[in-house]
């Protein structure tokens, strides 16, 4: 049990480093297609390749340590832990979110960031993939007893103690953005 533990351990700071590494290389990408226009070419190849390269890694890693973390817990606990369940959620949403961007990436190519729509529709994708990634490692915090800090904040919107289902607003936000943004951005590039 303690090697899993440590396992796992290990999985999830390796994946958060990938993943925290894309994130601040899409949001230079964004500022980049708002602000920066064609001088920043090198800047915006650089950064492209960041993305590719922590996603690629980032989003199997993701995998993994959720697939490790089912070996901390006797089956019981996911039936009937309210927060197993949510830490069970919000990973599969993070790695939902996170296996978009990297699907978005490969199939856009690396010219994906040279348009603004597209480039926020990677930007929402690696923020909200970034917001569900701190919120599984803050339940996880307080699973393993040594809270983070964010279980303050998280809990000022959702209790994770008890087992939750998102406010119809919040779903109704992210079927909108899985749907809608992807939508924009095939009809920006059929225009061009």
């Amino acid at each position: 049990m303690e090697r899993a533990k440590a396992f796992h351990t290990i999985i999830v700071e390796m994946t958060t480093g990938m993943l925290v590494l894309a994130t601040v290389a899409v949001v230079i990408l964004a500022w980049i297609a708002l602000f920066g226009g064609d001088r920043q070419q090198r800047v915006r190849d650089v950064s492209d390749a960041v993305v590719l390269f922590a996603t690629t890694i980032g989003v199997p890693m993701l995998l993994l340590a959720i697939l490790s973390g089912f070996r901390q817990w006797p089956f019981e606990a996911f039936l009937h832990g309210a927060i197993v369940q949510n830490k069970i959620l919000t990973s599969i949403i993070a790695l939902c979110f996170w296996g978009t961007l990297l699907f978005f990436r490969l199939v856009g190519g690396s010219r994906v960031w040279e348009r603004k729509v597209p480039t926020l529709y990677g930007l929402v994708l690696a923020l909200g993939g970034f917001a569900f990634l701190v919120f599984t490692a803050s339940i996880g915090g307080t699973l393993a007893s040594k809270p983070s800090g964010f279980e303050e904040l998280s809990r000022a919107f959702v209790e994770t103690r008890r087992t939750f289902v998102f406010p119809t607003a919040v779903n109704a936000l992210l079927i909108g953005v899985g749907i809608l943004f992807p939508v924009a951005v095939f009809l920006r590039g059929t225009r061009k």
